[in-house]
């Protein structure tokens, strides 16, 4: 439910992995669960939260750079 701070890999690993869960793709290393709606809203939530994460820190390395700041 909470996002820490993860490096930009760690967030896509985990944002493709709820992804898939999501969508019903099955992977070999990931158990087969029965999710509730209330489970893939979660999900879908979370997605759209390392998403908006991963875009803003796009923008701030790329103001970061456009500014001379590393």
């Amino acid at each position: 439910d909470e996002l820490h701070k993860f490096s930009d890999g760690t967030l896509n690993d985990v944002r493709n992995a709820l992804d898939d869960r999501l969508k019903g793709i099955q992977m070999q290393y990931l158990p087969t669960t029965i999710w509730r709606r209330r489970d893939k809203a979660r999900a879908a939530a979370m997605i759209q939260a390392i998403d908006k994460m991963l875009k803003t820190r796009r923008i701030m390395r790329s103001l970061e750079r456009f500014v001379g700041g590393r």
